[in-house]
């Protein structure tokens, strides 16, 4: 470490210290309890079946691209046949290293389109599952969907390639893959064929036709899971930084966490205009998504809870309206409790523990695809 650092810890020690320990006093502490309820979940033993899915991503980045790995998993829990692993699936691929910028954005699409899938395809082939646990929110999704501005021909063809892909996941006959990388090339010289001109006089960049591909591919995914499971569909987030319920100028995950330390849920909140946001250099306008438009429409319901004393914070949303039935959030807090360690869903740890990607990971794929190129940093590493 370089010793102006140490210096200037020393020097903002104070500053950096007073801001945590004078949280409490900068906060409304008094609405925030008023907001949140106490509650001790049960501590049955689990009676329903849940599924719990996860995703990770990594890559390694070279001179001309990045080679990099995405991967989804789903595990099951049953009462009976206690835990297995389902509906796996993984992908080894190559983007140009000029997409340095956004590819971590790029690569969590992926991955999302692999998770989807993998929900599908396990809850398609295993109908007695009461709860499928997500780590994140789908509203958050939804909220983030871009609808870049290209050709309305190629818009339309795409849209109608997406359609087959529904129809695949309809028919219960699907590769659990994201066919918007695995079929680029192909879909791109079609339109090339179909409409008769370089493509790059019409559109500025490729990216934007493969990057609405990916859009569509997610949305159909979204759709499906929404029309056919969505009461059995709970998102869970340990680091949410939403500031939507109590306003405070640290995110109300941070506002439950400071200021009321016993088992409890807050106020659920009802979430009904879920359309993407865009801002621009004078407002904030809403966007309309490019397909399955009625997605904006679907009810939410969001609240935080700790199921222990000082245990875990965690945002929970349902994709349906339960904003006043306060038996019903008590039922799912009780179930959740009763797959949970420490706070927090175990089966969700667990999904996490199997398809994480570590850097060493990376190293092993590499090494064995044979490939030694120049990262660019080659100078710098001991």
């Amino acid at each position: 470490m370089l010793d102006i650092l140490l210096e200037k810890t020393i020097i903002n020690q104070k500053d950096i210290t007073n801001f945590f320990n004078t949280i409490g006093e900068n906060i409304d502490s008094d609405k925030i309890r008023k907001d949140y309820h106490e509650y001790d979940p049960k501590t049955e033993a689990p009676t329903k079946t849940f599924a719990a899915i996860d995703g990770s991503y990594n890559n390694k980045k070279l001179m001309a691209a990045f080679v990099y790995a995405i991967a989804s998993q789903t595990i099951i829990y049953d009462p009976k046949t206690k835990i297995t692993k389902e509906s796996s699936a993984g992908d080894i691929k190559l983007i140009s290293s000029t997409k340095t910028r956004n590819i971590r954005e790029i690569l969590s699409q992926q991955m999302n389109i692999l998770e989807l899938k993998s929900t599908i395809d396990t809850l398609q082939r295993h109908p007695d599952i009461n709860y499928m646990l997500l780590d994140g929110m789908i509203s958050g999704t939804i909220y983030q969907t871009s609808n870049p501005k290209f050709s309305p021909l190629i818009k339309k063809y795409l849209q109608q390639w997406a359609r087959q892909i529904e129809i695949e996941i309809y028919n219960g006959n699907f590769p659990i893959e994201v066919k918007s990388i695995t079929q680029q090339d192909e879909i791109i010289e079609k339109i090339k064929q179909i409409y008769k001109f370089e493509l790059k006089k019409e559109v500025e960049d490729l990216n934007d036709i493969i990057s609405y591909m990916q859009t569509l591919e997610q949305l159909t995914c979204l759709n499906y899971l929404l029309k056919k499971f969505s009461h059995k569909i709970i998102g869970i987030s340990k680091t949410s930084s939403t500031q939507q319920q109590f306003k405070q100028q640290i995110p109300d995950a941070a506002a439950v966490e400071y200021t009321c330390e016993n088992p409890g849920y807050t106020t659920p909140m009802k979430l009904t205009d879920i359309r993407p946001l865009r801002t621009t250099s004078d407002d904030s306008i809403h966007v309309q998504l490019p397909i399955h438009k009625d997605l904006t429409n679907i009810v939410y319901t969001t609240f935080f809870t700790r199921l222990d004393k000082r245990g875990n914070v965690l945002k929970i949303e349902v994709p349906y309206d339960i904003s006043e039935d306060e038996d019903k959030i008590k039922s799912i807090l009780d179930d959740i409790n009763s797959i949970s360690l420490n706070g927090y869903p175990y089966i969700l740890k667990r999904a996490h523990d199997e398809v994480v990607i570590k850097k060493e990971d990376m190293y092993k794929i590499m090494k064995k695809l044979g490939i030694y190129e120049k990262t660019g940093r080659d100078m710098l590493e001991k």
